[in-house]
C-alpha cells in the first residue's frame, strides 16, 4: 500500500473516527447512566412514601441512536481516505458507498430513537437495503444484470435477505452484551478485508477499517456500561456494511473467489443463532468457534485459489476502484 494512502487511512479511517466515537459514546452513556440512577432513586423514594412514580419514559433503553451515527462516521472517514474526495451525488456507482450507508444509518438511528414494532422495522430495513443496492448497482442494469426485470429481482432479494438477517441478529443482540457483539463484528469486518482485496476490490478492502475503529470504541464503552447493546440500529448498519461491500465487490469487479465471497456473506448469519443460556466468555467462545469455521474456510479457499492463480502481485490491485461505472 502506498505510504501516503496508509497514513490517510490510519488518520481518517482509524484515529479520528475511533477517538470521536469513544468520547461521544462514553459521554452519552454516562449521561444515560446518571439519569437512570436518578430515576431509580426517585422510584425508591416514592415506594417508601407510598406514592406513584412517574419516572423518565424510555430512559432505560439508552442512546441507541448514537452508534449508527458513529458507524457512519467511521465508514465515511475510511471511504474519504481511500477515494481522496467526496461528491454530494456522484455519477459513478463506485463513489456512492458513503451515500448508501448513510441511508441505512438513518434507519438505524430511527430504530435507536423510537422503539418500532418488528414488522415496521423490517419494512424500513428492507427499504434501506433495497435503496442502497440501487445506489450501487443501477449503472449496471444492462451490462451485468441483462435487463430491468433481473435488476429488480436482485434488488428485492438483497432487500429481503438483508432485512431478514438484520432482524434475526437484532433480536439476538438485545440479549447480548455489546462487547461480545463488538468482538464478533470486528472479526467479520477484519476477515472481509483480505477477501475483498483478493477479489480486486481494493477500495472495499480499506473501508472496513473505519468500522473496526468504531467497534473498538464500542467494545471499550460496552465494558464500562453494561446496558450498551448493538441492537436497535447498530446491527442494521453492520449488516448494511456487508451488503454494500459485497454488492460493490460482486457487481463492480466480478467474482474471482466465489466460494470465499459466499462464505463471507454467510458470516453475519451466525450472529442470529440463539445464544440463550450462555453468557460472557462462553457466549463469545461459541460465536467465535462458528465464525472461525466459516471464515477459516474462506481463508483456506483464498490460499488455494491464490496459490493456483499466483495472486499477490501488488500491480494487480490498484489503489483506486477497479471498475468504473458504466454510463
Amino acid at each position: 500500500m502506498d505510504p501516503q494512502l496508509q497514513q490517510r487511512l490510519m488518520m481518517y479511517g482509524g484515529f479520528i473516527p475511533g477517538g470521536i466515537s469513544l468520547v461521544l459514546l462514553i459521554a452519552a452513556w454516562y449521561i444515560h447512566a446518571f439519569k437512570k440512577s436518578r430515576v431509580d432513586h426517585l422510584d425508591q423514594v416514592d415506594d417508601e412514601d407510598g406514592e406513584d412514580s412517574v419516572g423518565l419514559q424510555g430512559v432505560s433503553n439508552g442512546p441507541r441512536w448514537m452508534l449508527p451515527l458513529m458507524l457512519l462516521v467511521g465508514f465515511a472517514g475510511a471511504d474519504y481516505a481511500a477515494n481522496y474526495t467526496f461528491h454530494l451525488w456522484p455519477d459513478g456507482n463506485n463513489y456512492r458507498f458513503t451515500h448508501a450507508i448513510a441511508l441505512i444509518a438513518l434507519v438505524g438511528m430511527l430504530e435507536g430513537y423510537v422503539r418500532l414494532p418488528m414488522l415496521v422495522a423490517f419494512g424500513f430495513r428492507a427499504l434501506a437495503f433495497g435503496g442502497a443496492f440501487w445506489m450501487l448497482a443501477e449503472g449496471y442494469v444492462d451490462s451485468v444484470f441483462g435487463g430491468t426485470p433481473s435488476f429488480i429481482g436482485s434488488a428485492v432479494f438483497a432487500a429481503l435477505a438483508g432485512a431478514l438477517i438484520s432482524t434475526a441478529a437484532d433480536r439476538n443482540s438485545e440479549e447480548t452484551p455489546a462487547w461480545v457483539d463488538s468482538i464478533s463484528w470486528i472479526v467479520i469486518a477484519g476477515a472481509s478485508m483480505p477477501i475483498l482485496l483478493q477479489n480486486h476490490f481494493s477500495i472495499g478492502a480499506m473501508i472496513p477499517a473505519g468500522i473496526i475503529a468504531v467497534l473498538v470504541s464500542t467494545l471499550i464503552t460496552g465494558l464500562i456500561f453494561r446496558d450498551l447493546r448493538l441492537s436497535r440500529g447498530g446491527v442494521t448498519v453492520l449488516v448494511g456494511l456487508m451488503l454494500t461491500m459485497l454488492t460493490g465487490s460482486i457487481i463492480q469487479t466480478g467474482v474471482d473467489n466465489l466460494v470465499s465471497v459466499l462464505l463471507l456473506a454467510l458470516s453475519p448469519m451466525m450472529l442470529a443463532v440463539p445464544m440463550k443460556g450462555t453468557a460472557g466468555v462462553r457466549k463469545l467462545a461459541a460465536r467465535l468457534i462458528l465464525l472461525v469455521v466459516i471464515l477459516g474456510s474462506a481463508g483456506a479457499m483464498l490460499y488455494w485459489t491464490g496459490s493456483e492463480a499466483g495472486l499477490g502481485d501488488e500491480n494487480e490491485y490498484p489503489q483506486d476502484s477497479a471498475y468504473e461505472s458504466t454510463p
